[in-house]
């Protein structure tokens, strides 16, 4: 059971602040926010107002934060460029580092003391200092809380946009609960490019050719988001490229015909299962013909997918889904799940492991140092017009993405299978699961491991497969004792869902489908000439 840690919410506050903020940081970390000294209840850290004094938190780690204003006088966000100091206490990867992104309150600065920090500054000064006291850090920020509205979420103050108020705010948790802190999965990242086919070695400014070379160049991986109704066709040598390149290309799933909104509609239960088992059946022909793997990963078009098509995919066998966090609460905004969301390396929503990913949009930089920093895989998307100038553009993102640090480039299954969280009691090694399988490497220390279902999931069984090929099968919160000749790389696989996807009827692709499929790649083909 990881401890609870409680944080006190200065009284120096005029109203208790923040409640949609608190509430959502509630459930995404091992915090408990109270208001004031509360008897019985000993506080980990403190939020107080304009360095305001409090004894009743003190010997604790203290964040003080600038008076914030009152959400109808709130005032408009100003671009604002941030300099990042380079020291051990500024958060990776944005130690060093110099970017723009929006404030509010953009005014305010403090005026550091001598035995202050810098952490960071905008051109009128320090924002983000910090103290030790005793050896415990006092934080100042001329930041205040961020703000969350009842129709708001989590993402909508930590993005590539916006997110420095969480960030600071972030930061001083993780300073509180280092102790029992799970850890990241290993640097990953991929390129998506929604739509190509194996008709040609050419998809309009798609030249795989072209991107190979770029790729090895440069060290970076592209995934190909193909639909499964244009498998009716495929060009050998186009097969051939995507064998002997694997390191570099991939295949995985774009919806099934591609319609509008086509995993967002309100299908009954039979007719989800259909549309599915219809676009693995034909993956599995492509499979069959060219002999390469596709991974199970869904893209669906556009976007859109609702959470009761995101139930059916585990059931019949994707391994996961690939949605950007705007597109997941723009098409289920009813749902209580959409208000945490971009939080976790993946979302389990519905039994469906869901990777984020990102367009390439001017503050993309900012959003793949946040994935970063919350361990998430750096996955950026696009279309065949974003490579009209040819592969530099995604040169550019890989570099800036290779410059973090070692990192791990490949296709969706290996990305989808580095969702965890882990963390060490001593020699013994707990993982938290954020997918249906997942590829972890035990730590040289670890002599037993136990795996911990995430909370959205009930305790359940789970496989180990070792190096040794001898299986094993534990429960959730059970101990399993390493031993040598296991190797120090397992694969962690959950137990089939408990109502698999039964066989349904498939509905043929209708004809003004298939022509508007066909009359849209002639449209991406032709826009080259």
């Amino acid at each position: 059971m990881t401890k609870l840690y409680h944080i006190q919410i200065s009284p120096h506050f005029k109203s208790p602040p923040g409640t949609e903020l608190f509430s959502i940081l509630e459930q995404l970390l091992p915090i408990n926010f109270i208001f004031g000294a509360q008897d019985g209840i000993e506080a980990d850290g403190a939020i107080v107002i304009d360095d305001s004094a409090d004894k009743d938190a003190a010997g604790v780690p203290r964040i003080s934060l600038s008076s914030p204003a009152e959400p109808a006088n709130k005032s408009p966000q100003i671009e604002t460029e941030v300099e990042f100091a380079n020291d051990p206490d500024v958060p990776f990867p944005f130690r060093g580092r110099r970017v723009n992104t929006k404030l509010a309150q953009v005014e305010s600065v403090l005026a550091a003391r001598p035995d202050e920090t810098v952490l960071a500054s905008s051109k009128r000064g320090p924002i983000w200092v910090l103290s030790k006291v005793g050896g415990v850090k006092h934080f100042r920020s001329a930041l205040p809380l961020p703000h969350i509205s009842t129709e708001e979420n989590f993402n909508d103050v930590f993005n590539g946009e916006c997110f420095l108020e969480m960030l600071v705010l972030l930061q001083f948790v993780r300073e509180i609960t280092a102790n029992t802190a799970y850890q990241n999965a290993p640097l990953r990242a991929g390129f998506i490019i929604d739509d190509p086919n194996l008709h040609w070695p050419r998809y309009g400014f798609v030249d795989y050719r072209e991107i190979i070379a770029h790729a090895q160049k440069e060290n970076y991986h592209v995934s190909f988001a193909t639909i499964p109704l244009d498998t009716w066709f495929t060009h050998a040598a186009t097969a051939d490229l995507f064998r002997a390149n694997s390191q570099w290309l991939s295949l995985l799933i774009h919806g099934n015909d591609h319609a509008k909104k086509e995993l967002a509609r309100n299908y009954s239960e039979a007719m989800r299962k259909g549309l599915l088992q219809q676009a693995i059946q034909r993956i599995k022909r492509l499979e069959r013909k060219t002999n390469i793997h596709v991974c199970r990963v869904m893209v669906p078009p556009h976007g859109a997918c609702s959470d009761a098509m995101l139930a059916e995919l585990s059931k019949c066998g994707f391994e996961s889904a690939c949605i950007s966090t705007g597109s997941l609460r723009a098409h289920n905004q009813d749902k209580p799940w959409t208000k945490t969301l971009g939080f976790f390396p993946a979302e389990i929503i519905q039994d469906c492991p869901v990777l984020p990913r990102w367009g390439l949009t001017s503050n993309v930089k900012n959003s793949l140092l946040l994935a970063a920093y919350l361990g998430q895989p750096m996955i950026l998307r696009g279309h065949h017009q974003d490579l009209k100038d040819g592969g530099a553009v995604f040169d550019e993102y890989a570099r800036f993405i290779n410059g973090l640090g070692n990192v791990f480039w490949s296709n969706m299954t290996d990305l989808s299978r580095l969702s965890y969280l882990w963390r060490m009691e001593g020699t013994t090694c707990l993982v938290k699961p954020l997918g249906r399988s997942i590829a972890f490497e035990l730590p040289n220390e670890a002599t037993k491991i136990v795996i911990e279902s995430p909370e959205s999931i009930d305790n359940c069984t789970w496989q180990t497969t070792s190096a040794d090929g001898f299986q094993r099968k534990i429960m959730s919160g059970e101990h399993l004792l390493l031993l040598k000749e296991m190797g120090s790389k397992i694969l962690i696989e959950r137990a089939p869902p408990s109502s698999p996807c039964v066989k349904a009827s498939l509905k043929p692709t209708g004809v003004p489908l298939i022509l508007r499929r066909l009359l849209t790649e002639a449209r991406d083909r032709l826009l080259v000439l």
